[in-house]
């Protein structure tokens, strides 16, 4: 063999892999029905990339391919398989093969088919005005899939949120008056049920119910975001001094429930004050990470205005609120860069925002070739984030009702029912006869259990499961609750 041919035999074994593997998968969905709204919440972002390549003068072969190598979780999966049946020629172009995979795809993720078909239009558009308005026409047909999924996923709440109210307070609740009256008078027999059986309903049969409805719920969010499994032994951590400060308490001579409360009060109060500063940090970069939104579509109106793009993007920056240090940052990376704009800033925006850094950047290969088409560019995805923001807001807004019950099922409601029934309890069980002197332990242990679970429940409800966000809430609502309860179950009835 030749050393053309040695050259070329791997290449041609890694496309006869590619075929195989593509025949392989032709004829199965690229996307499962349950999938499509987490499809839905990925088509902005898509026509975001393939938005950012267009107008900056790419094909759509190179639009295509950004989008396999840098886009969302299934898209990513759907683009890579659209390139790989190109390139192996098992469809004739680029084109025909994006064409027939989204054909493919379920009926109900036609939004996100219909705004890449007019991605695909944009590219053939020989026109600025019909590519910039195909363009437009894509982001708004994407942003209304969006809004679909995030009203279907709000409606879906109503039973699974019902379902947690029920099993966290009513079946708790009745278990904790049921247990006297059944040996009241003897009129029952004269077994009632016993601690032991109280206890595994309460805090095994009861919570496991409640992840199960938390479990489903989380898997049918699409605005949901992958934690980091790094941070769980950070985060959680100064939770573990819950159990240390009840074991002290009851070192102390305390009884259990009065030092099951204290434990959680002081706990849950140490670790928040731990996980506090971390989630400070993260907010304030939330909020410097939409500021910085914002300054790309001010960097594209100075760059239209004549700037340079170092001028335009670090002017832009500092004239936003909180971002003179991410302006600094940037400035002293243009100096230090020795012509490599794009690498200065990914430097100084991605530990603020990748998404900002990936807008600049895509500028910054604009701005090389034309500061006018850049400006336009900026305009253009400035204005994307902004309706983006906007969309993601409403979904939130929508869904705070819903959260904002839960928080008040495990902090307030839950407690105090369950508070109060044991009040009542004294005087009936003094009537029974029935022994109650661990039901109230059993239940401090159960709210404990129950603010994990709702802790969970709305951070897969607002989309953030992150560990530091999980834990903050648990901090949160678990001195809360323990308070709530030891004055009501304190109350004289």
């Amino acid at each position: 063999m030749n050393d053309a041919g040695a050259a070329y035999a791997p290449e041609f074994g890694e496309n006869i892999k590619r075929r195989m593997r593509t025949r392989q998968t032709e004829d199965r969905p690229p996307v499962r029905s349950e999938d499509v709204p987490k499809l839905l919440n990925e088509a902005p972002g898509v026509v975001g990339i393939m938005s950012t390549s267009i107008s900056g003068g790419g094909s759509l072969d190179s639009a295509v391919r950004a989008v396999a190598e840098d886009g969302p979780q299934i898209s990513k999966k759907i683009f890579c398989r659209v390139a790989d049946l190109a390139d192996t020629r098992v469809r004739p172009d680029m084109r025909a093969s994006l064409i027939s995979e989204l054909s493919r795809l379920p009926d109900s993720a036609s939004p996100y088919s219909m705004a890449i078909h007019m991605a695909v239009s944009a590219s053939e558009a020989r026109a600025e005005d019909e590519r910039e308005r195909s363009l437009r026409d894509a982001s708004e047909i994407a942003l209304t899939g969006l809004k679909e999924a995030g009203k279907s996923f709000s409606a879906s709440l109503n039973a699974p949120c019902m379902a947690v109210f029920a099993l966290g307070i009513m079946v708790p609740m009745v278990l904790m008056c049921i247990v006297p009256m059944l040996g009241f008078g003897g009129l029952f027999g004269s077994s009632p049920i016993g601690i032991e059986q109280i206890a595994v309903l309460t805090l095994v049969a009861v919570p496991a119910a409640v992840a199960c409805v938390v479990l489903m719920i989380s898997r049918r969010n699409p605005f949901l975001k992958p934690g980091n499994g790094d941070a769980w032994l950070r985060n959680y951590a100064p939770l573990l001094s819950v159990p240390v400060l009840v074991a002290v308490c009851l070192g102390e001579g305390m009884e259990a429930d009065i030092a099951g409360c204290i434990g959680c009060i002081a706990g849950g109060v140490a670790s928040f004050a731990a996980v506090l500063p971390a989630y400070m940090r993260e907010s304030a970069r939330k909020k410097i990470a939409v500021h910085l939104e914002d300054a790309v579509f001010d960097a594209g109106n100075r760059l239209l205005s004549g700037g340079t793009f170092e001028d335009a993007a670090v002017g832009a920056i500092a004239s936003r609120e909180g971002c003179a240090g991410v302006a600094e940052a940037l400035r002293r990376e243009f100096a230090v860069c020795r012509g490599d704009e794009e690498d200065a800033v990914a430097r100084a925006l991605s530990p603020v925002s990748e998404t900002v850094s990936d807008a600049f950047r895509a500028i910054c290969r604009a701005a090389s070739k034309d500061l006018r088409d850049a400006g336009k560019l900026a305009i253009s995805i400035g204005r994307q984030m902004k309706d983006q923001r906007s969309v993601r807001n409403g979904i939130r807004a929508e869904l705070r009702s819903m959260t904002d019950t839960m928080s008040a099922t495990a902090v307030f409601f839950a407690p105090m029912v369950l508070g109060l029934s044991v009040a009542m309890l004294a005087p009936v069980s003094s009537l029974s006869g029935s022994d109650i002197s661990g039901t109230s332990s059993v239940l401090v242990l159960y709210l404990a259990e129950l603010c994990v679970l709702i802790s969970a429940l709305n951070s897969f409800l607002e989309g953030d499961a992150r560990p530091e966000t999980v834990a903050r809430r648990i901090s949160m609502f678990l001195p809360v609750s323990a308070l709530v309860f030891l004055v009501s179950m304190s109350i004289q009835l």
